[in-house]
């Protein structure tokens, strides 16, 4: 009991005289909400690596994409139909991602959407070119946001159109 007793007051005496003074509660959960959006930008990169290998398309330029804590990352079939989204949505939007999987992307739109731009952005899908555009989106709560949008489309060995891949944030 002596030897703990001492240890203890050895740890005391080496906290007094320590430079460093430990760190408050909250600066953990600041380190903490950091490990979870790397773990979440992880988990997402893995999805999107694996659904774009099995696809064929290459996937460096946009798992690149997702080091930028801002950028949101949608998968789309040929038809719209929303496939994959990003962890992140949530802050852009409010919606998670499971909440979109299954619908289109005209799930964003309102009547303050400019119906312009959409009929232009789908002009460029049916191309099969790539677009870029800002579209007033809503979101879940109802709320609007400027949403850059940049889409590329993604085909495979055979030059068939397979995804819509878009690259979005809030402006």
């Amino acid at each position: 009991m002596k030897e703990l007793e001492q240890y203890a007051k050895a740890i005391e005496q080496q906290q007094k005289e320590s430079a460093v003074p430990p760190m408050p509660l909250s600066s953990w959960d600041v380190h903490m909400a950091s490990f979870v959006k790397t773990a979440n930008k992880h988990k997402d990169v893995k999805a999107l690596e694996k659904l774009l290998f099995k696809l064929n398309i290459e996937v460096d330029p946009v798992a690149a994409l997702l080091e930028e804590d801002a950028k949101v990352v949608v998968v789309t079939s040929p038809g719209l139909t929303i496939e994959y989204a990003s962890s992140n949505l949530v802050e852009m939007s409010g919606y998670l991602p499971e909440e979109v999987i299954g619908n289109t992307p005209k799930m964003f739109q309102g009547p303050k959407t400019d119906k312009d731009i959409a009929r232009k952005i789908r002009y460029n899908v049916d191309q099969k070119a790539a677009f870029e555009a800002v579209l007033t989106n809503y979101k879940k709560d109802k709320s609007t946001y400027s949403c850059v949008i940049k889409g590329y489309p993604a085909f495979d060995k055979f030059g068939q159109l397979v995804r819509y891949v878009a690259i979005e944030h809030a402006a």
